[in-house]
């Protein structure tokens, strides 16, 4: 049995914090890859938001 663990606010914060320069990157260099940093951003932000 596992259990399922959530991440700390502080830990979402870092990971939202190096989506949204991966985001800034992507826009000029790796525009391919914008999609899916934009919804990882979302899903961060509505987790922070929940907290």
């Amino acid at each position: 049995m596992t259990t399922h663990h959530e991440p700390s606010a502080a830990s979402l914060t870092h990971r939202l914090k190096e989506v949204e320069r991966d985001l800034a990157r992507a826009e000029k260099d790796n525009p391919e890859h914008v999609h899916a940093l934009t919804e990882e951003k979302k899903k961060l932000e509505a987790q922070l938001a929940q907290r």
